[in-house]
């Protein structure tokens, strides 16, 4: 599953969409699974509203992840 995350987010390298590639003619469970993350993000997407943030909370926010 985590190589269906790196391929549904546009992360994933070469070699991995070979193997992905490869692997998807084969596995029906790898199939759905991709189907249904795709599904997912693209609901998401389409339904969450982007809004501008402030550069201040990006840099706070930033900062408390770098802390961890």
């Amino acid at each position: 599953m985590k190589l269906v995350q790196l391929i549904v987010d546009g992360q994933a390298t070469e070699e991995q969409m070979a193997q992905f590639k490869n692997n998807m003619a084969k596995c029906l469970p790898c199939e759905n699974g991709y189907e249904l993350e795709k599904c997912i993000k693209d609901a998401m997407q389409l339904r969450i509203e982007k809004k501008c943030v402030p550069t201040s909370l990006i840099d706070c926010i930033k900062k408390k992840i770098s802390g961890l």
